[in-house]
This record gives structure tokens, C-alpha cells and sequence, in this order.
């Protein structure tokens, strides 16, 4: 496989995780191909979506195992009472509507902190930053800083880079509890 955009490393690491895992979270829903990509790779996980825009659960597509919530993904604890496998974010804004409305670090990373206490061993959470627009950067260096100080013992962190690609490409970050 050629990697050569963040939306095909992260279909891979579905495809490695989504196999094996039962609950999966889909953080930042907006046109739903994460989860659609999720379901199309294990059609028998429970997929739950969040998104603060209605539109984008107005128009997502109905799967019997895919809950789409109108909600910030950091209230995903009133919805899902047990262990989690795999989680994905796709930061910044959605493509083709209101740049204006992007994801905001600091609600990321509470939301991460609560995320950390509720996933299983061997699970994954996969994250895709934008840092070529002012606030995907600013969200890029507040979250990297936070995940620098996980414990490895309990975490592995690993950054996907394109480092020979110009004007801060989108870049991955894998986390991976162990312990």
C-alpha cells in the first residue's frame, strides 16, 4: 500500500484494529467516514459518533450498530458505560463547511485524559492534525505536549509524519495502551 495521505495511513490502522475490537468511537463524526470505514471493515462493532453539528447527524447514513450523537465528544462517558478498542479524531474543521467551527485543544485533551481511564488493553486511539491553518497548529502543540508526558509504561505513542512534504502537511499520532 502506498502511503500517500493521512487518510490512507489511518484506513490501515483501522484495518489492522477494527477486526478484533467491539466498541468503537468515532469522536468527531462530520460526514461520517470514519465510521462508515469502521463498520465497512467489522460490520459487527458498535460505532458511536459525536458531533456538536446537527447537520451532521441529520444527514449521516442509519447502520443498526452505529449511535450518532449530537453531543461534544467530551460527554461520550453519558453514553458508552464500557471499555472502548479503538477511537478516532480527525481535528481541525469539516471539509466544505464552517471553518470557523473547529475542534478546540483543550477539550481534546480533557476528552483524551477521560478516554485514557476507559480503554481496553491492546486498544488504539488514532489522531489526524491539520497544522497548516493558525488554530489546527496551535491544537497540534497543545495535544503533542500532553501526549509527551503519558507514561510509557502504560502508552506507546507514535507520530506519523510526511517530512518531506512542504506547508505543515496533516500528520497521525497512534496510542496505544499496553498496560
Amino acid at each position: 500500500m502506498i502511503y500517500n495521505n493521512t487518510k490512507t495511513l489511518v484506513e490501515s490502522l483501522m484495518k489492522d484494529k477494527i477486526p478484533t475490537s467491539k466498541i468503537c468511537l468515532d469522536m468527531t463524526f462530520g460526514n461520517g467516514n470514519d465510521s462508515y470505514k469502521m463498520l465497512s471493515i467489522n460490520e459487527n462493532i458498535e460505532v458511536y459518533g459525536f458531533d456538536i453539528q446537527k447537520d451532521c447527524i441529520d444527514n449521516s447514513r442509519k447502520f443498526v450498530n452505529l449511535k450518532v450523537i449530537n453531543d461534544s465528544h467530551l460527554n461520550f462517558d453519558k453514553y458508552i458505560n464500557q471499555k472502548v478498542d479503538f477511537v478516532v479524531f480527525n481535528l481541525g474543521y469539516l471539509p466544505g463547511g464552517d471553518k470557523k467551527i473547529t475542534t478546540d485543544y483543550d477539550t481534546v485533551i480533557k476528552t483524551l485524559d477521560k478516554l485514557l481511564k476507559v480503554l481496553s488493553i491492546e486498544s488504539q486511539i488514532v489522531i489526524t492534525f491539520y497544522p497548516g491553518h493558525k488554530p489546527g497548529l496551535e491544537e497540534s502543540i497543545n495535544i503533542i505536549a500532553f501526549l509527551q508526558k503519558l507514561n510509557q509504561k502504560e502508552f506507546n505513542v507514535i507520530r506519523y509524519d510526511f517530512i518531506n512534504q512542504i506547508n505543515n502537511p496533516p500528520f497521525v499520532c497512534l496510542i496505544e495502551r499496553i498496560k
